[in-house]
């Protein structure tokens, strides 16, 4: 009976210790759970603050791609009807009354032992002209070019507006977009020379 005592108690603190630990394992996995669904909402909170910095940072991309792509759409634009106005004004000057003797007086300056090197369409125009019947062609829009033994005397629109350069397309600008763009005109500083 005392064996039966002994293992009736020992079985009854196994129970008893068994409760225990079920108990605390119980407790522990509602506490484990506890923790993990805390854990499972700041990570939702912080994804959902990092998608949305991302997004938002996307979003600014987004546009300064776009406003960037709308600048240089514009600029382009701007430059093609700077390009058109230049072309507009050499047209305009080649087919001028005084454009032809302007030439002439140019190359008779220059004497009879230059090479004359004019446009093609100038080369065609003036093919009657004394001063213009040996001329050569040239890749040039408008002007002339007197080639001597030792150099070259570049009097062509396009070196012309080379030698203007910025300057040129800055007053070109100024006067075709001051209206747009809302800005007071300003004076440019000629270069010196």
């Amino acid at each position: 009976m005392a064996r039966d005592k002994v293992s009736t108690k020992i079985e009854a603190d196994a129970r008893a210790r068994a409760k225990e630990i079920q108990a605390e394992f119980a407790e522990r996995q509602k506490k484990l759970e506890a923790e993990h669904e805390e854990r499972k909402k700041a990570y939702r909170e912080e994804t959902r603050k990092l998608a949305q910095t991302e997004d938002g940072r996307i979003r600014r991309e987004i546009l300064t791609d776009a406003r960037l792509q709308a600048r240089k759409e514009i600029l382009t634009a701007r430059h093609e009807l700077i390009n058109k106005t230049l072309d507009t004004a050499t047209q305009k000057f080649t087919k001028s009354k005084g454009y032809a003797s302007l030439l002439a007086r140019i190359v008779a300056e220059q004497g009879s032992r230059t090479r004359v090197l004019l446009s093609a369409s100038d080369c065609k125009r003036f093919a009657k002209s004394a001063w213009a019947k040996k001329a050569d062609e040239a890749p040039i829009q408008g002007g002339v070019i007197l080639r001597t033994p030792r150099k070259d005397f570049n009097f062509s629109i396009d070196a012309a507006f080379e030698a203007l350069g910025e300057e040129l397309t800055l007053e070109l600008a100024e006067v075709l977009f001051s209206a747009s763009s809302g800005k007071p005109k300003t004076k440019h500083k000629k270069r010196s020379k």
